[in-house]
Parts: C-alpha cells; sequence; structure tokens
C-alpha cells in the first residue's frame, strides 16, 4: 500500500494523470456527502424529536419565551465554544474557503472543520436564522483537503479535491449535482479546465448518488410545474430584477457595515446575535431555523403578498445582521429565502393587476430564488443551473436568464456591490482576484517544469567521482555538504575543466589520505543559488520562494525530508517565466 501511495504521488506530482485524480474525485465525493449526511443528521435528528408534528422546521409551535431564549442560549453557546478558539480556528464558511483557497493553497485546519461542524449544528438547533449550505460547502472543501493531505498529494491536487468537496456539498444538500459542478467551478476555483471538470463532476454524482440513497430523489424544495403565460410579462421580468437586484445589493451592504462595526469581544457579538434573533423569533416565528418550509409556501402561492414582503425585509435584516457579527451559519439559504419571498410578492402584485397576464405567484417566487442567489454570489451560471434542476423545467429558463442578469447588473454597476464573500474578504485585505497567469501557475506542479536529468555531488569531490556523475551526461551536478544543498553548478563547465590538465592542476586539492578533489564551490562555472521545495508544490509556490529567498532555482525533494537521496530534479527562476510566456 505504501508503495502504491508513493507511485501515485509521483505520478501526480509529474502530469495530470486523470484516471487517478477521477478515483481521487469519487473518493472526495463519497468522504463529502457522508459528513454533510452525519452533518444533516445531527441536525434534523433532534428537531424532529422535540419539534410539534415532528417536523423539523416547526419552530412556530414552541411557546413564546422559547423562541426567544433557545436562540440566545445556542449564541452563548457558540461563544463559549469559540472563545477557547484561537482566532484562526474560529474562521469558518465559505470566505474562509475561498481564503484558503487563495492564500494558503488550500489547506483547509481540521480545528476549523470542526469548529464549522459543531457551530453550524448548534446554530440550526437553536432556531437561529441561518442556512446549512454555507457550512456544507465548508465541510466539504475540508474533507476534500485534508483527504488531499493524508496522501500528501502536490499543492494543485489538493485544490482540486477542495473544489470537488465542495461540488459534492452543493449537490448533497440540494439534490443539485450540475449546480454543483457550476458552483464550485465558478465561484471557488473561479475558472474552467478539462482536467479538474472530470474529478469535480464524478465527485458532485458520488454525492448526490449517497444522499439519494438516504433522501429519495426528491429535490429540496416543492416547485409546481409552471411556465411564463405570455410575452407580456417582460415588463414583469424586469422589475423583478432591479428589486432582486437592488435587495442583494441591500443584503451585502447589511453583512459589510454590520462586520465593520461588530464588537471585538467574542461574547458580546454574539449576545447581540442571541438577543437579535430572539427578537426576530418572537416577533416574526418564521426567521427561525433554515426556513425551508416557508420557502415551499411560497413557492405554491400559500402566503399573501403581506406576509411575503414582511418575511423577505425581515429574513434580510436579520441575516445581514447574521452574517456580518460572524455568526458560524450558511448565506445561501437566507438568499434563497429572501428571493422567494420576495418574488412571490411580485408575482401576487402581477396577479392582482394584471390576473390575464401575470403567471402564478410560485413562478416569480423560483426567479427570485435564482436572481437573489446570483446577484449576492454574482454566479449566474449556478443560479440559473440551480433553477433548473429544481425546477426540472427547461421552460423557465429563457425568462431567469433576463431576471438574473438584470439582478446581477443591478448589484454590480448600479450599487457597485462585489459578490458577498469578496466583500467580507476585503474587510480583513484579503483578495480572491487571480491573474491568468497566476491561475495557471498554481495549476501545474513543479516537476512538469522541473529539470530532472541531473546528479547529486558533494562539495568535494573527486575526479573520479565526477566523471562517474558525467557519465550520464547531466544538465545540472547538484552540489551538497553536510549543511545541506549549496548549489546547483552547470555539468557543462565541469566537463569543460576536466579536459584541460593544465587548468584541472590548477584547482586540484590534495589531501594526506585522500585522492586530489575539486572544490565544487570555487572552480569557475555557472553556479545558481539554491533553496529547497516539496515535489507536491505548484508554480506559483515555487516563484513566491524563489522571490522571497533571493535564489535562482529550487532542488524539488520528495517526502518531507531535504537530504541527497530525496532530490528529484531542480527548477529554475527562467524556465518558470518561459513557461508561461512561450509554453502556454
Amino acid at each position: 500500500m505504501a508503495s502504491f501511495i508513493r507511485r501515485l504521488r509521483i505520478t501526480l506530482a509529474q502530469g495530470d494523470a486523470l484516471p487517478q485524480l477521477a478515483l481521487l474525485g469519487v473518493l472526495a465525493g463519497l468522504i463529502t456527502s457522508g459528513t454533510i449526511l452525519l452533518f444533516r443528521f445531527a441536525i434534523e435528528g433532534p428537531l424532529t424529536t422535540y419539534l410539534e408534528n415532528g417536523d423539523s422546521e416547526n419552530f412556530e409551535a414552541l411557546a413564546p419565551w422559547l423562541r426567544f431564549f433557545l436562540p440566545l442560549s445556542g449564541a452563548m453557546l457558540v461563544a463559549f465554544i469559540f472563545a477557547r478558539l484561537s482566532a484562526q480556528s474560529r474562521m469558518v464558511g465559505i470566505s474562509h474557503v475561498l481564503e484558503r483557497l487563495k492564500h494558503h493553497q488550500g489547506h483547509m485546519p481540521f480545528s476549523n472543520f470542526l469548529a464549522q461542524f459543531f457551530a453550524g449544528i448548534i446554530c440550526a438547533l437553536s432556531g437561529q436564522s441561518s442556512g446549512r449550505e454555507g457550512p456544507a460547502v465548508h465541510l466539504g472543501a475540508a474533507s476534500g483537503s485534508i483527504m488531499g493531505r493524508k496522501f500528501q498529494l502536490p499543492s494543485r491536487h489538493i485544490q482540486l479535491l477542495l473544489a470537488s468537496g465542495v461540488a459534492a456539498a452543493i449537490s448533497a444538500s440540494f439534490n443539485t449535482p450540475i449546480a454543483g459542478v457550476i458552483f464550485a467551478m465558478e465561484v471557488i476555483v473561479m475558472g474552467y479546465s478539462f482536467v479538474s471538470l472530470i474529478p469535480i463532476i464524478l465527485a458532485s454524482v458520488a454525492g448526490a448518488l449517497l444522499t439519494r440513497l438516504v433522501y429519495g430523489a426528491e429535490p429540496a424544495f416543492t416547485v409546481p410545474p409552471l411556465q411564463m403565460r405570455s410575452l407580456l410579462e417582460f415588463p414583469f421580468l424586469l422589475a423583478e430584477g432591479l428589486i432582486m437586484g437592488a435587495l442583494a445589493a441591500l443584503f451585502i451592504w447589511i453583512c459589510v457595515k454590520t462586520a465593520q462595526k461588530a464588537p471585538k469581544s467574542i461574547w458580546l457579538r454574539f449576545l447581540i446575535i442571541g438577543l437579535l434573533n430572539g427578537l426576530f423569533a418572537l416577533a416574526i416565528p418564521a426567521m427561525m431555523g433554515i426556513g425551508y418550509d416557508t420557502v415551499n409556501q411560497a413557492l405554491t402561492g400559500q402566503l399573501p403578498w403581506m406576509l411575503l414582503i414582511s418575511f423577505a425585509l425581515a429574513k434580510l435584516c436579520i441575516s445581514g445582521f447574521n452574517l456580518g457579527l460572524g455568526q458560524p451559519a450558511g448565506a445561501i439559504g437566507p438568499m434563497l429565502f429572501i428571493g422567494a419571498c420576495a418574488g412571490g410578492a411580485i408575482g401576487e402584485m402581477g396577479n392582482y393587476f394584471a390576473p390575464d397576464i401575470a403567471s402564478a405567484t410560485g413562478y416569480y417566487a423560483m426567479l427570485g430564488m435564482a436572481a437573489m442567489m446570483s446577484a449576492c454570489l454574482q454566479a449566474p451560471l449556478t443560479a440559473l443551473m440551480t433553477l433548473l434542476e429544481l425546477t426540472n423545467n427547461p421552460n423557465i429558463l429563457l425568462p431567469a436568464m433576463l431576471v438574473v442578469v438584470i439582478a446581477n447588473l443591478t448589484a454590480s454597476e448600479v450599487f457597485k456591490q462585489k459578490g458577498l464573500f469578496s466583500r467580507l474578504l476585503q474587510l480583513r485585505g484579503l483578495s480572491t482576484d487571480t491573474s491568468p497567469v497566476e491561475l495557471m501557475l498554481r495549476q501545474n506542479s513543479v516537476l512538469s517544469v522541473a529539470e530532472k536529468n541531473i546528479k547529486v555531488v558533494p562539495k568535494f569531490a573527486t575526479i573520479d567521482t565526477l566523471k562517474l556523475a558525467l557519465s550520464g551526461n547531466p544538465t545540472w551536478l547538484v552540489i551538497h555538504a553536510e549543511k545541506g544543498i549549496l548549489a546547483a553548478l552547470a555539468a557543462s563547465d565541469v566537463a569543460n575543466l576536466l579536459m584541460d590538465d593544465e587548468v584541472l592542476k590548477q584547482w586540484l586539492e590534495q589531501n594526506e589520505d585522500d585522492d586530489p578533489t575539486l572544490n565544487l564551490m570555487a572552480i569557475p562555472g555557472q553556479r545558481l543559488t539554491c533553496q529547497s521545495i516539496s515535489m507536491r508544490a505548484n508554480l506559483q509556490e515555487a516563484l513566491d520562494i524563489m522571490i522571497d529567498e533571493q535564489v535562482e532555482c529550487l532542488t524539488i525533494h520528495y517526502g518531507k525530508e531535504v537530504n541527497t537521496a530525496s532530490v528529484m530534479g531542480i527548477i529554475e527562476h527562467d524556465k518558470i517565466h518561459n513557461y508561461y510566456r512561450y509554453a502556454h
């Protein structure tokens, strides 16, 4: 088994190895979906036990005092846990996934995984206004990343497994495998490539299959088979796109402003979260929990327009406050809730003013869900594919494309709001923007550009040792001493020196007990200053190390040990630049 893992690491480090990546994608999907199922069981099991009629969404039936104190006690329990964690270990959610992918090569800490798992469960069980998809994305990303690190895979494949875990998480949460793939590529990876698509697709399929084995093939929401009644509806669709874009911008603005004004004290922040959720639950019980029962009512036209407007605005405010204050829960669920209620209200008004033209309320609610999700995430393809899979109705795509694009443009161009998670990262001085060159460098390993035709020789080498090393016509001689790797010396310069007896005599150092040796750090020749790097690293990591350490090349090593036996090749600064200039 150990030898198989070793061969797998080397194969993955040297090339794309698509069959192996496909198998790893399936494994990541199964591990992720198992984690998401455990997460859902931990939430739904207790809720169906202590809520009336075994309905995990029936918080409305609780006594008023319990509706207030349950979210408050849950928030303080999370504060108790988070106060004992380091500031870094408290980072959770989709913004944390983006940060780790962009700035840490996709390495997700296990401590954050545990914090997200248990804090997400506590938020849901205590009836706080939250979603489970944000935690699910974090758990899926961490599952893929940790699996890749356990196998000691190259960084680019750890990032790919992270994205595979995200796809499986979305697929398992909504029963939408295609939307899971698009979400992973559009929101997390922010790019498309054939090699990355294959394992991500397989991970999403594996996640959906395992979830359907437990929950069946029904989608997350009850969606009636609706479609547009008339082309005269386009003014209503235009209005819906504008309104949803404005609501998305307001939601992002509330999140960002709350985060900017949030107190530094963990206890004070979560006390505010608990009090706000308790007060909103007293006034509007439908704000408690994930709220998918209310979404289903909006989709089936069971709610009057006044309630729909109230629910949309209340959910927008409480969810914006929660996210800004650092609640370890999700934002996608609230986006869908707000979109369904606001869209349903637009549908109710359309049916009131133009009953012969406007479609059913649920039709506008579905479009509102896609528009709100797209405008908040700046991810139109994800929203459209989610809508298609939830409705199983291709007829809704044409109007949805119009509403989604208008909502996106309204939020980004009229109100100048970027995607929610990008804005939250900006508050911490971080960015998710990635140039095409950086993206390409991150997707290629150091071994893909390395010079492998090398020999490792000691600093003081005999002529026989050098002749043996040169017999294989290496490009570079890697010089080592007791303190480690010193430099890389052009093999051709050493060969020329050995052929010139007169010059050679000038550099030979005679020892009493040994044959004459050459000090390879003293003889004339082209030398490159060196540092070491793991074969798991990508080209962007290599370039960063060379810039930081001011060296000209890196020796590539297998495993954790940096010694002469682990050297697999060297990579030069100029080779990396030539790679992205001419090879791609």
